[in-house]
């Protein structure tokens, strides 16, 4: 029998222990934290229970869909997303309709928006702009007006880099309605095929950590083995085996499948890989979150799923409303700081971050400060990969390097070094067990289109 180590218990290492182990293979997973489910889990202390963010669960896969129905039951519940921008002090519909978009922008700003968007056409016919970055690929889609007012300030505040240094990449996979045309022909003739304009999506009763837990206690009635706690040291070679090394144990394995950070892994590999790939791997970096979450005493008039906040005047860059999700959870707003492990906002203590907070959400209209019963600061290190300018050539190096060894499989979100969604991963994981079984790898069963990775 193949014996499989995974690690990593997020959703692609969980449906990859748990689809070993349905079919009787011996598996071990192995999770450096104490609970399952990475970002897709649901922090429950005291009185508080909320999600690391705001998480919908939406797929173009039927039989995927069926998959999480079964694992849930009648405890997957549909809801209509309603999400928001707030910009220029007013609230704008999220995905962007063009319709609401002139009729809540000031007659001068939304003028200038369109004026704008003209301008860079009759530009392009005699200078295009560059299309490697995010600056220039945006730029020329939607206008200077609507990149300064809206997309250059959210993500230089959600990754910290300026968007000449981030990749198109990022825009073209993330902004899925592609210029200021084919938002006007979207908002007039739906097509029905733009992924993040899905206006429906599933959530499980008691938070999105059900997905988790449910294929957790899947894999182990199976037989499957879960350690928590258990951060892999090292990784060697030995003989045709892999050797796992904890600070506890010692796993041998005939085949690795992995979903933790793609430049952690290629550490724990050491003389494994080449110094090109080393170098390669030194090169990727993962953004990180500050979640600051307050428990309310009332309800919010908001009822949106999640805001977002491009303005500086907010240190956060995303909020969303416990109970938009499901009404039996407490009364809670989840308040999303985007950082790097070790800068000033991941180092801020909670008070400073809770100021900002109240400070912002009164200025919102979503609550006052005597609303506020309690407050909780989680921090989570890898969050997004970061898509500088070369990455995708970094990462494939990498990619590369490990699959000249044999017997490793690279999947989800940190193990491939793409943000994909929680869909992806929980399919990409299942492939990655029937790759290790022979039938068939990961490239062959997952569809790696662009329109695969779109969301918003």
């Amino acid at each position: 029998m193949i014996r499989t180590a995974v690690l990593g218990a997020g959703l692609a290492g969980l449906s990859a222990a748990d689809a070993l182990a349905a079919r009787g293979m011996p598996v071990t997973l192995l999770e450096k934290n104490h609970h399952a489910g990475g970002l897709s889990s649901t922090f429950s202390r005291g009185a508080f229970c909320f999600d690391f963010g705001p998480h919908r669960f939406h797929t173009m896969n039927a039989q995927l869909l069926g998959f999480v129905r079964e694992l849930l039951g009648d405890d997957l519940l549909t809801l209509e997303r309603r999400s928001r921008i707030r910009l220029l002090d007013r609230y704008f519909d999220y995905p962007l309709a063009m319709g609401n978009v002139l009729s809540s922008m000031p007659p001068l700003s939304g003028l200038a928006m369109m004026s704008g968007f003209v301008a860079e056409k009759a530009r392009s016919l005699l200078r295009p702009r560059e299309q490697k970055s995010f600056e220039g690929w945006v730029l020329s889609r939607f206008g200077r007006p609507l990149y300064d007012m809206y997309f250059s300030p959210y993500n230089k505040k959600l990754w910290g880099l300026e968007p000449s240094e981030l990749s198109a990449d990022w825009a073209s996979q993330r902004i899925t309605v592609p210029s200021l045309s084919g938002l006007v022909r979207e908002t007039l003739f739906p097509s029905g095929k733009v992924r993040s304009l899905a206006g429906e999506f599933h959530y499980p009763r008691g938070g999105i950590g059900r997905i988790a837990s449910s294929l957790e206690e899947r894999t182990r009635a199976s037989g499957g083995r879960i350690l928590f706690g258990a951060a892999p040291e090292s990784v060697n070679r030995n003989g045709n085996q892999w050797e796992i090394i904890t600070r506890g144990e010692r796993i041998l394995a005939d085949r690795l499948i992995n979903t933790i950070p793609l430049n952690e892994f290629a550490a724990l590999l050491g003389p494994l890989l080449p110094d090109g790939v080393h170098a390669a791997a030194e090169k990727l970096s993962f953004r990180s979150l500050v979640f600051l979450t307050v428990l309310l005493k009332g309800e919010t008039e908001a009822k949106d799923h999640w805001i977002y906040t491009s303005e500086d005047r907010y240190m956060f860059n995303r909020l969303s409303l416990t109970r938009s999700f499901d009404p039996a959870m407490p009364s809670q707003a989840v308040f999303e700081f985007s950082c790097d492990r070790g800068d000033r906002i991941w180092n801020a203590d909670k008070g400073e971050l809770l100021e900002n907070v109240l400070e912002g959400a009164q200025h919102l209209g979503l609550f006052s400060r005597n609303m506020v019963v309690d407050s909780v600061a989680v921090r989570q290190e890898h969050a997004y990969p970061v898509y500088r300018l070369g990455y995708r050539h970094e990462a494939g190096t990498v990619l590369d390097g490990m699959k000249s060894l044999g017997g490793i499989v690279s999947c989800g979100r940190q193990g491939l070094f793409r943000y994909n969604n929680m869909d992806h991963s929980i399919e990409m994981g299942q492939c990655a067990a029937l790759e290790v079984l022979g039938e068939g790898s990961v490239e062959e069963r997952f569809h790696w289109g662009e329109g695969t990775w779109a969301d918003g």
